[in-house]
């Protein structure tokens, strides 16, 4: 039988917090006693619009972890004097640290559910890291956007990565960087609802958002920022970029998660390269989704004859031929149909077709960043 999540600890606080705010910022924190300072600082910079946002900090580890950083981020925010109105959670002392298959997932999630009482229905729910420092506009930024969206449920915010390296760093962190961007860009081109980004420290919902959607995923060791998006899109959420709200995540090489920025950093500087997605990729899966758009009263087999030869393959290997029908007939109008289509092809089976596409067709090409411009060169063999 699984493990169930253990209990969050108490909610802790310098001063009185009222009953209700106008945001919540959830900020997970494990072994970052150097860098959380500096986030709520920011924070702090953002004028008096600070005073309507709770920020709630979760200092976490697991119980095998040493556990002299985290203490000394404790005993810091009980000392620091902050116009901020700011809690936090102690998942490290007293035995309330975290059995080892529990980590990030669980700690974003304590995060915003102790924080979601103190919020309408309505307020948005700010994921934030805890080194990743925001633009003195964010907060007002973010507000504005939702006052001039009034169906706002769910998006992230922009970003631009900070060079806190070596010059190695630096150049890596360009790289992923641009792949990421490359890869948002090229979703859209090809018109796929899941053009968005999957990183934690940009994700903004709404507590009706963020409860309908389940929330974060307590049991994910990393990945977590992905599957969140993907059930906001999965319950009907149409994920929005709010341009004008920055923050700047670290470039940090990190190994504490198999996959993500701090993993693709540390590749990079120890291959010197970085594969992405060949643009044939999303050619292919633009015209995919161009003929289930045009075609949803075609059967299954008239679909497949008209999409590229390789995504048929996989098509086929997905059972398509009999899920198709089956989204037909439990679907009352065609918008429907094409919710559940995007259901079925989800963010996930996207990048897996991408990745399918990309180790049989069109192999990924080396990316390369210099002074000037961009530019896609061929791997090296």
């Amino acid at each position: 039988m699984a493990q169930s999540p253990p209990e969050t600890a108490p909610i802790q606080s310098r001063n009185s917090l009222q009953n209700k705010y106008r945001a919540v910022v959830a900020i997970p924190c494990c072994n970052e006693f150097e860098t959380l300072p500096e986030t709520l600082k920011s924070l702090e910079a953002t004028g008096q619009v600070r005073d309507e946002v709770l920020v709630v900090v979760n200092v976490n580890q697991r119980a095998s972890m040493d556990n002299r950083n985290n203490l000394a981020t404790l005993n810091w925010l009980d000392e620091f004097e902050t116009s901020l109105p700011l809690a936090w959670l102690d998942h490290v002392t007293d035995g309330r640290a975290y059995p080892e298959k529990f980590g990030v997932g669980l700690a974003r999630h304590q995060c915003c559910a102790v924080g979601i009482p103190f919020v309408d229905e309505t307020a948005p729910i700010i994921s934030l890291d805890a080194d990743s420092p925001v633009d003195p506009n964010y907060f007002q930024a973010i507000f504005d956007y939702i006052a001039h969206h009034p169906g706002f449920q769910a998006g992230h915010v922009n970003f631009k990565h900070r060079h806190c390296g070596n010059a190695d760093e630096k150049r890596a962190i360009e790289i992923y960087e641009r792949h990421l961007k490359r890869h948002r860009q090229k979703l859209e081109d090809a018109n796929s609802p899941h053009a968005w980004y999957a990183i934690g420290s940009t994700i903004v919902c709404t507590k009706q958002a963020y409860v309908k959607s389940g929330g974060y995923h307590c049991r994910r060791m990393a990945g977590e920022d992905f599957y969140l998006l993907q059930q906001l899109s999965k319950t009907g959420c149409n994920i929005e970029m709010i341009e004008d709200a920055f923050v700047f995540p670290s470039d940090r090489v990190s190994d504490r998660v198999p996959f993500g920025t701090g993993k693709a950093v540390g590749d990079i500087v120890e291959s010197g390269r970085w594969l992405t997605y060949h643009d044939h990729c999303y050619r292919d899966l633009g015209q995919l989704l161009d003929v289930v758009e045009r075609g949803v009263a075609n059967s299954a087999a008239d679909i497949l004859k008209n999409v590229p030869e390789v995504c048929k393959s996989w098509l086929v290997g997905r059972r398509f031929e009999s899920v198709w029908p089956k989204l037909q007939n439990n679907s009352r109008d065609n918008e429907m149909l094409l919710q559940r289509f995007h259901e079925w092809l989800d963010a996930f089976q996207t990048l897996k077709l991408i990745h399918f596409l990309s180790d049989n067709v069109h192999p990924r090409v080396a990316m390369e960043i210099n002074r000037v411009e961009f530019k896609q060169v061929t791997p090296k063999t």
